[in-house]
């Protein structure tokens, strides 16, 4: 898998507000195409994408632990083409501003283990208004 790089040269750690910025144009990036092989041009038609699906195949499992757990897990699961081997993970993060470049092994392993909690927080905090509030 490539990471697509959008801070060239970046390798010190930025605040959160702009690695989530990063982490959410990343995301929306990876997906170009629904279920049906319709190509998805906006950004809305992405995110309506993302959580239309979630909600098709994950609605029982939110009902008995809870839309971040069932997020964290529905992405586990691959659902969405994002990176998931433990090298590609480290990279983007440090692509992403999340992660200092010269990180110890011990905080790499600790953004490795959170990182699919961490995605669903990300994903969560782009989820539109009308769709918090149902589920």
């Amino acid at each position: 898998m490539v990471i697509h790089q959008t801070m060239k040269g970046n390798t010190m750690k930025i605040h959160h507000t702009k690695y989530k910025q990063n982490y959410k144009n990343y995301i929306l990036n990876c997906i170009e195409l629904d279920c049906n092989g319709n190509v998805l041009k906006t950004d809305e038609d992405k995110i309506n994408y993302i959580f239309d699906r979630f909600y098709s195949e994950y609605k029982w499992k939110i009902e008995r632990i809870g839309k971040y757990q069932s997020m964290s897990e529905w992405l586990s699961g691959l659902a969405l083409d994002i990176p998931f081997y433990y090298e590609d993970i480290i990279k983007l993060a440090i692509e992403m501003g999340s992660l200092d470049a010269n990180a110890s092994d011990k905080l790499k392993e600790k953004v490795q283990s959170n990182y699919f909690n961490f995605m669903a927080n990300v994903i969560l905090g782009f989820e539109p208004k009308q769709l918090k509030q149902v589920a």
